[in-house]
């Protein structure tokens, strides 16, 4: 008798086992259903029944082992992953599990009522006895649950069921920009600027809400099959107001990669031009293929709040100095120096948009677009005045002060001839 190296045992294990080997065409339901009487009769591993009665070999028995075994451990890696599946928590069907963050995971599901189907997020059950996190999950789904936008998920729901926490939000199907960046590469110039406008489109909305999203980056960055983009995860979003009330001194949120300075040195004050930052940081990754800086968590932080970053040159040359001008000002060490609004990258973008454009001959056509190219070059046009009047008013003293030298110098000069 052939047998494997396996350690999976167990009527469920041998099912999950069974299925695995359906679906990989490497045996039939009717082999399976025989090969599951004749295991539970003699209480042997299917595997082995399987190699026995030649249906599979030993090596394809065994990888599927392995196979089942890795499955296995990662479900059961995830907090109540296996468990929550299939349940019902309130008015909602869990469908399968789409995804897990710092503060809760994610669920496809349908909501009952409504007949539809929806992103289910559930608060992590380690947190679930934690007065603040509990504090903050919720404070996070009412503030969500408030806003409208094309732009951002809609939130739907908040409540708790059987000790559990969740909210409802708008299921999206499409794909992250961290996604198109690590399947793709560095990303086409036209795509960056059209998903940086959108989501300016977003911090402009969440600005005038008094909210700081606080954890931009490509992974919270979603894109529709219609082009559409919109911001995601509200897992640290928190209006001011409550921000006082939560945050304590010295603490940071948000993730290392994209981090605004001033946030990783647990600054609690902060507004849209960090967000700016953290946008800035992901238009670098989108149009470089690679985070401005890497290394552990505490060393990136520190390169956020001092270090300059690779060259984008470097990373692509094909990258419009332009561009490479906006990404630096985006994320500029200094808030003050930064785009001071939303608003203000997007005039930037639409003056690049009509640079690039320029040979394909595709120029803005509607009213709002060429009205913003126009603003943008004359803010351009009138920011490169001041900085010549700045140099000239600059060279007028350097010359005065030269002359002045001078001057004195002759009179010195003259005083040490008549002394001698």
């Amino acid at each position: 008798m052939a047998t494997t190296n396996h350690n999976v045992s167990g009527l469920d294990e041998d099912f999950r086992y069974g299925q695995l080997a359906i679906e990989g065409r490497l045996i039939t339901p009717d082999q399976f259903d025989a090969a599951m009487d004749q295991a539970k009769e003699s209480k042997r591993p299917l595997a082995d029944v399987l190699v026995e009665a030649g249906t599979i070999d030993a090596t394809t028995a065994d990888r599927l082992s392995k196979a089942l075994k890795r499955i296995l451990k990662d479900e059961r890696a995830r907090s109540e992953g296996g468990a929550l599946m299939k349940k019902q928590i309130g008015g909602y069907r869990l469908v399968k599990r789409i995804g897990e963050g710092g503060m809760g995971e994610v669920y496809l599901a349908e909501q009952l009522s409504m007949h539809r189907t929806v992103a289910l997020k559930i608060l992590h059950q380690k947190w679930a006895d934690d007065e603040e996190f509990r504090k903050r999950f919720l404070l996070e789904a009412r503030a969500a649950g408030k806003l409208s936008h094309p732009n951002i998920i809609q939130v739907f729901d908040v409540g708790k069921y059987q000790g559990l926490y969740y909210f409802s939000m708008e299921y999206i199907d499409g794909v992250t920009v961290d996604d198109l960046i690590r399947h793709e590469g560095p990303m086409g110039l036209e795509k960056v600027i059209d998903i940086t406008m959108q989501v300016c489109e977003a911090l402009s909305y969440l600005s005038a809400q008094g909210i700081v999203h606080r954890d931009i980056k490509p992974a919270n960055i979603m894109v529709m099959k219609d082009g559409t983009v919109k911001l995601a995860d509200f897992g640290f979003i928190q209006q001011a107001v409550v921000d006082r009330e939560l945050m304590q001194e010295g603490t940071t949120i948000g993730t290392p990669d994209y981090i605004s300075p001033e946030q990783a040195r647990g600054e609690r004050d902060l507004d849209v031009r960090s967000d700016i930052y953290s946008l800035g940081a992901s238009v670098y990754h989108m149009v470089g293929g690679k985070t401005m800086y890497s290394g552990t968590c505490s060393s990136v932080m520190r390169a956020h709040i001092d270090a300059q970053p690779p060259k984008l040159k470097n990373l692509r040359g094909d990258v419009p100095e332009r561009l490479v001008e906006i990404i630096g000002r985006m994320t500029a060490k200094s808030p003050i120096d930064r785009h001071q609004t939303p608003e203000d990258v997007q005039k930037e973008l639409e003056v690049l948009k009509l640079d690039l454009a320029g040979n394909s001959g595709e120029l803005p056509t509607s009213k709002s677009g060429i009205l913003n190219v126009i603003n943008a070059e004359k803010e351009r046009i009138a920011t490169l005045e001041r900085q010549l009047k700045e140099q000239r008013v600059a060279t007028w003293v350097w010359m005065g002060a030269a002359i002045a030298a001078i001057a004195v110098a002759s009179v010195f000069a003259a005083m040490w001839l008549s002394a001698r």
